[in-house]
């Protein structure tokens, strides 16, 4: 891969910044995440300064399907490698099982295609 498609912004985020956002992905596109075959992908393309909102999604996904599997996606490394540590950290890594944070841009560096 070459170098990600795309500009680094500023980042502003925030715990619980985007959770009206999450909870209206979870009920208008339940049908979606609920009827795909294999675990759905859900990327959260750009997700900030901290990978905290990437996080919340995943959490509030998890309510709709468990099986579920959100990619962060982030043009700048440092940003990439705080979602990494923050994984490596976790007392309990299975309740993370499914998340990952990956270098990229609008070119989505996915496995496959996404549900969302």
């Amino acid at each position: 891969m070459g170098h990600p498609e795309g500009i680094i912004t500023r980042g502003t985020t925030a715990p619980n910044r985007l959770r009206r956002v999450d909870r209206w992905l979870c009920a208008t596109h339940a049908a979606v995440l609920k009827s795909s075959r294999e675990a759905p992908l859900v990327v959260d393309l750009g997700f900030g300064a901290s990978p905290v909102t990437t996080i919340e999604l995943f959490q509030r996904l998890r309510e709709v399907r468990a099986d579920v599997e959100v990619m962060g996606v982030e043009i700048d490394s440092e940003r990439v490698d705080e979602g990494i540590r923050f994984l490596k950290k976790c007392r309990q890594p299975a309740d993370y099982q499914g998340l990952t944070f990956q270098l990229g841009g609008f070119e989505l560096p996915t496995p496959r295609p996404p549900v969302i």
